[in-house]
């Protein structure tokens, strides 16, 4: 197959479905191939630099290389493309980006906005310029303030002037009220002296003053030969007069200047000369008018926000109307006024006297002007040129050398948290069992007991604490309501107290501290919670929690509620939990990731650590699995305390209520021929039987046929069994939900008429599908009255979500529509019925792929049973699952697939490789002795996602990147992120974009309001990404919450479809990941403990040098490729069609659905319809990077941004070429897949060299993170040119 041939397979083949043993799900249908069969490729897009970029490019490479630095050769490269072998094929060439849209767009409203836009933009750049500033500079300030002259005036200034950033005064300044008296009294001063010379042109903020200055035209070359005019005229003058005095004066003629007239006219011998009027005298007045010929020179004055003048000096401008002065030399005017101002202001004295007589009395001042240079306007305004002249700080020739390294900074997270003192410890052992001794005799402590001894746990103490003493592992099972949770802990604790009261007083107490892990935060502060409750003490003292964001322990704290992570990262510090006397690792039976490799690093510790006590705390189902895992740990079984439940299947329920399923629906599986032919004769005739003997257990229904289901289903009515026979299993049908609830309310049964209705569904397509089923219901309507609908899942807000706890009003009842966060992770106490849908959706993961999927599968059977367990709570429930009960016993799963089997393993990898426990042994083989272990590919594909991203070298060892991310509790990338945010100074954004990404996304969208909530979120969309979409809307309900109070920041999130808890759960994450970056040494400040519920300050905290970019939308997304890469996605276009209009022919504008998108591996994927950018239909750039992809119906890409070109061939991976192709230069990634253009050979070399040296460079950031990179010989130089790049070329 040839390459062209390989192409077009690749771009209409599609993915085959996994063949996973381990899931039932329905395969998916291999997408079509589109319609209209149009040719599709991507634009070869041409990467081009502008000369600014080249120039600073090359001063880059040559400060590094030497001065003789030159590009490689072109005679280095073999063309490639030569005899039709190129690789250009597969894309759009020569077509440009031009979009000539219709003639009839040249007009009306629309241009004319952009015409008034550009109208202002020039306006405000001429207004820049006319202050001596270059213009490049002045439209990089422009630009960089977003539009704001102002800011942009003060930005010139400071970069021109290098004025310090903080600056130590020499007093301490009064108020600002006093600041400003004393201002209005040198107004006043200044208004005396000068009188309209002087103008305040904004209160407390610029001041204006005119003069005329003769000795400053001297620079201006127009007045200088003006001048000489002037003077050679006055001299003609001159000698003409003196020359007309020599001449004698003709006679005047008397007639004539008496009458007008004379009788002899021109015959007359006297001249006829008329006389001149003599005009009065007047004194000659100053005239300020500006708009006569006279050359004014201004000194503005201003004071920029936070402005503390007199003891802090203004910004001194100097401009002129006179326009031929140099510029450069009004600003070495304006800086020396500037260092006089300082100077006057160290003492705290008024200076716009003295500067404003300084310039117009020396004449000599020209002479004494400093001659440093100002920033050139070749490179950027950003760039720090080495300082060669006198520096504004000490005016002095010298160079100050700057340290290399910044101190790392320090968190109120201290390290070694862990030890105690051990005479303090025992001290507080003794405090402790005083007071216990004491508690015990407390009234309301003797009733807690009376209320605990009810439970059914508390019966089984002794034998649990005689397992405990006699075992090192134990496994307690017990089904939901029997108090292992909250008792177990509790009974250790007594033990130890009662144990300690037998011993003598000089004795030394034995310690004991238990941690008990719980696979959620909000379980982990519940339990403790009720813990700290019973024993009639305070969350913190006897009894604590530690979570991700919140940490309630103490010196006295013995019993510690923690989640899994958390003591994961204590075992990274203290491999053997030195001190710990007892882990309890409750909800075992969830086999979450982390539960799992838990298990597999205590059974290590206690062949180290014989004392140590594990006790797991189980489910009944599975409690054999986690005993046979310790070897055979003895197991205790404690039994429920709910109330007994009634289970129904599906043909128990259809045997009662009304349905019937017809053939002709949607619902109704698809039927082969001949299967049609026997339902048609059943249907006629009635005279399909049971024959032969029943089929095997292991047939699924689906499978049967019609007698065979009549002879399994023997027991039941022929219509049960037609409908069981017609039913497709791996769809929810909304009308026998109906039909079902329709029985449960109004059916003849003894069941309760009271009580909430739970209905699990597999995800929030179905739960909305049902919820408008029953909007149309006659009688589950709310118009009805009778119900209240309450959908629950997790994408909801918590105010939504907070409904399902509300009881229903008098008279109604609630039918609460859920995901599987029904099942353990929300209570509904007053629920009575459940209905089970028998399906779920669960999170997969595809290593061969690099691919999450949102599978639809059966539950399992402990799922099942957990389904059940919610309708007993309060009073005997009922249970109706709708799927038969041979599916049930037969051929659903007894247990879920264990988490560690279906998720990507980076972050176990890492902490495998940060554990002492396994530092010496190979990876593969450690997660092989897990409970059920991964299988081999998921473990190898993990490995190679973690060189890919830079964390493992080629040995799989961490290089410096990977212990860094292993310290970062998120994915790898999200790290990644994290760590190049800080080093390209836009920290606070990235955080907040990396908070959004391990968190979830603050956009909610209700069942009732999904239009409003979707224009609402594309009114935030910016620059093409979900990401800064995320970012825009943060900062703007973070910018109302410092102006306002909650209440606006409560009613803005709720105005604008945005979950309030989950942007302040980003701004706490937020927090801690900035304490992590510090404690990491990447950031050099010091964080103060967090107050709990504060406001996001790290910008505040940050400062400015550390998000001096984080307004830089390029940037950004940049960075994000960095982070995300390889997932790419190409967007492919169709071939371009003309359409004849009256101007001539012009392309058609593609739509949305003309576009097609495409990743390396999976080919043709979509985009969610979530992302702001499922409408595009016009990309700038032909290539996306994202987060993830899932697959449900089809491969959906979640949360993308459009990339920069240039940041594509910057910040790729280590598979990046440089080849020429047919002439022409093309920049190759992932093997040829990605293929850019350079515009030349210059652009080319240009581009690999600087692309080397970053490389480099963030190598040695990141082996050493407190190196300072703006103190570095290059890193400066370097980070500047990157900015630059991304910034200014498109």
């Amino acid at each position: 197959m040839d390459e062209s041939s390989r192409q077009h397979m690749e771009d209409f083949c599609f993915m085959r479905p996994p063949s996973d043993v381990r899931t039932t799900n329905v395969p998916v249908a291999t997408p079509r191939s589109v319609a209209d069969n149009k040719s599709r490729k991507t634009e070869l897009h041409v990467v081009r630099l502008n000369d600014e970029s080249k120039q600073m490019t090359m001063d880059t490479l040559r400060t590094i290389h030497g001065p003789d630095f030159k590009l490689e050769d072109i005679s280095k490269y073999k063309d490639r493309g030569r005899g039709g072998h190129g690789v250009k094929h597969a894309y759009w060439q020569d077509r440009g980006t031009l979009m000539v849209q219709s003639v009839q767009g040249v007009s009306s409203t629309r241009s004319g906005d952009g015409n008034d836009d550009d109208r202002i933009r020039r306006y405000a750049l001429l207004k820049l310029e006319c202050y001596g500033f270059h213009a490049a500079h002045c439209l990089e300030a422009y630009e960089h303030c977003s539009s704001d002259t102002e800011a942009a005036l003060l930005l010139l200034y400071k970069r021109y002037m290098r004025v310090p950033e903080k600056e130590k005064l020499n007093l301490e300044p009064p108020s600002e009220p006093e600041l400003l008296d004393m201002r209005s009294d040198e107004k006043e001063a200044l208004e005396s002296i000068y009188d309209r010379a002087y103008e305040e042109r904004e209160a407390n903020r610029v001041w204006n003053l005119k003069f005329r200055i003769d000795h400053l035209l001297a620079h201006s070359p127009s007045e200088v030969r003006k001048a000489r005019e002037a003077a050679a005229a006055a001299a003609a003058a001159t000698a003409q007069a003196a020359l007309d005095k020599k001449k004698k004066a003709p006679q005047r003629c008397r007639n004539f200047e008496r009458d007008g007239t004379c009788k002899y006219g021109p015959k007359c011998r006297f001249a006829h000369v008329p006389a001149q009027p003599v005009l009065p005298s007047t004194p000659k007045k100053e005239n300020l008018d500006e708009n006569d010929n006279e050359l004014w020179f201004h000194v503005e004055v201003r004071f920029p926000p936070g402005s503390q003048y007199p003891y802090e000096a203004p910004f001194i401008y100097l401009k002129t109307t006179c326009h031929d002065i140099p510029h450069e030399l009004r600003l070495r005017y304006a800086r020396h006024l500037y260092r006089e101002a300082r100077e006057i202001c160290r003492d705290g004295i008024p200076c716009v006297y003295s500067i404003c007589d300084l310039l117009q009395s020396s004449e000599d001042l020209a002479g004494r002007l400093d001659t440093a240079r100002f920033p050139s306007p070749k490179r950027s305004l950003f760039y720090n040129e080495p300082e060669t002249g006198d520096s504004i700080d000490n005016g002095v020739g010298e160079q100050t050398m700057k340290p290399s390294h910044y101190a790392r900074g320090q968190t109120s997270r201290g390290e070694g948290g862990y030890q105690r003192n051990t005479e303090a410890q025992a001290r507080e052992n003794r405090r402790l069992l005083q007071q216990f001794v004491e508690r015990r005799k407390d009234e309301r402590y003797q009733k807690v007991i009376e209320g605990r001894r009810k439970l059914p746990a508390f019966a089984e103490i002794e034998r649990i604490l005689a397992l405990i003493e006699s075992s090192p592992v134990v496994v307690i099972s017990g089904e939901t309501g029997c108090g292992k949770s909250t008792q177990v802990p509790q009974f250790i604790l007594d033990n130890w107290f009662f144990r300690a009261l037998q011993l003598q007083p000089k004795e030394t107490l034995p310690h004991v501290e238990i941690i008990c892990t719980q696979p959620r935060r909000l379980s982990a502060i519940g339990v403790a919670e009720r813990v700290a409750a019973e024993r009639l003490d305070r969350i913190g003292q006897l009894v604590g929690y530690q979570i991700r964001l919140e940490n309630k322990v103490s010196q006295s704290t013995r019993l510690s509620f923690c989640t899994t992570g958390i003591l994961l990262r204590r075992l990274a510090s203290d491999p053997l939990l030195s001190g710990v006397s007892h882990v309890i690792v409750d909800e075992v039976h969830e086999r979450s990731e982390e539960s799992d490799f838990l298990l597999l690093i205590l059974k290590n510790i206690l062949r180290e650590r014989k004392d140590l006590k594990v006790i797991l705390m189980s489910a009944t189902l599975n409690a054999s699995l986690f005993s046979n895992y310790f070897g055979g740990a003895p197991v205790l079984d404690i039994p429920g305390r709910t109330f007994p439940v009634q289970q129904l299947f599906l043909e128990d329920i259809l045997e009662v209520s009304d349905f019937v399923m017809e053939c002709d629906t949607k619902f109704c599986r698809k039927l082969k021929k001949s299967e049609q032919d026997v339902l048609q004769r059943e249907l006629e005739y009635a005279d399909v039987q049971a024959a032969g003997p029943p089929p095997g257990k292991k047939i699924k229904d689906e499978k049967l046929t019609l007698a065979e289901t009549y002879s399994r289903y023997a027991e039941y009515s022929k219509p049960t069994c037609k409908s069981i026979y017609l039913m497709e299993p791996m769809t929810i049908n909304p009308e026998l939900i109906e039909s079902v609830l329709k029985y449960i309310v109004e059916g003849e049964h003894e069941w309760p008429r009271t009580g909430t209705i739970l209905i699990f569904l597999p995800g929030m397509h179905e739960i909305q599908t049902v919820h408008d089923a029953l909007l149309d219901h006659s009688l589950f309507s709310p118009r009805a009255g009778k119900f209240v609908l309450v959908p629950l899942h997790s994408a909801l807000s918590g105010e939504d979500q907070a409904l399902v706890f509300k009881r229903a009003p008098a008279g109604k009842r609630k039918i609460v529509l859920s995901t599987n966060i029904a099942e353990t992770s929300v209570t509904i106490d007053d629920c009575v019925f459940v209905v089970d849908c028998g399906l779920m959706k669960e999170k997969c993961f595809d290593s061969n792929r690099n691919m999450e999927s949102l599978d639809l599968v059966w539950v399992s059977r402990a799922n099942a049973k957990q389904r059940k367990g919610r309708a007993g709570r309060v009073m005997p429930g009922v249970c109706i699952h709708l799927y038969t009960s041979y599916r049930f016993h037969e051929h659903i799963l007894g247990q879920p697939v264990p988490e560690i089997q279906r998720v990507p393993l980076e972050q176990i990898v890492l902490r495998i490789k940060t554990l002492e426990t396994f530092a010496s042994r190979n990876t593969l083989s450690v997660l092989l002795e897990t409970l059920e272990a991964p299988s081999e590919d998921s473990v190898l594909g993990a490995l190679t996602r973690l060189r890919d991203v830079g964390a493992l070298d080629a040995d799989d060892q961490l290089t410096p990147l990977g212990h860094h991310l292993a310290a970062l509790p998120v994915d790898v990338r999200i790290g990644k992120l994290m760590l190049y945010g800080a080093i390209f100074q836009c920290l606070d954004s990235v955080l907040t974009i990396a908070a959004c990404l391990s968190n979830k996304s603050p956009f909610v969208s209700p069942m009732s309001k999904r239009v409003e909530a979707d224009k609402c979120k594309r009114m935030f969309a910016l620059g093409n990404s979900d990401h800064l979409t995320v970012l825009n809307a943060y900062r703007k309900w973070l910018d109302v919450a410092r102006r306002g109070n909650y209440a606006a920041s409560r009613n803005y999130a709720s105005e604008h479809f945005l979950s309030l808890n989950t942007l302040e759960t980003i701004a706490d994450l937020k927090y801690q990941y900035l304490e992590l970056l510090v404690s990491i040494g990447f950031v050099p400040i010091d964080v103060p403990r967090r107050r709990k519920n504060a406001s996001d300050n790290i910008l505040q905290l940050t400062g400015a040098e550390q998000n001096h970019n984080g307004d830089n939308n390029r940037l950004l997304t940049s960075l994000l490729c960095a982070a995300l890469y390889p997932n790419i996605v190409k967007i492919m276009t169709p071939e371009r069609v003309y359409v004849q209009t009256a101007g001539g022919a012009v392309p058609r504008e593609q739509g949305h659905n003309d576009l097609r998108f495409k990743t390396r591996g999976d080919g043709y994927v979509k985009i969610h319809p979530s992302s702001v950018n499922s409408q595009v239909a016009t990309f700038q750039s032909p290539f996306l990077v994202y987060q993830e992809k899932v697959r449900t119906s089809a491969i959906y890409i979640r949360d993308c941004s459009m990339l920069p070109l240039i940041a594509l061939v910057l910040f790729a991976g280590s598979d990046f070429k440089v080849e020429l192709h047919d002439g022409d230069f093309l920049f190759l990634l992932e093997t040829g897949w990605i293929i850019l253009k350079a515009h030349d050979h210059e652009t080319a070399e240009m581009v690999q060299c600087l692309r080397s040296e970053l490389i480099k460079l963030l190598e040695e950031k990141i082996r050493d993170p407190c190196l300072n990179l703006l103190h570095h010989k290059n890193g400066c130089r370097m980070i500047a040119n990157i900015v630059h790049l991304l910034s200014k070329n498109s």
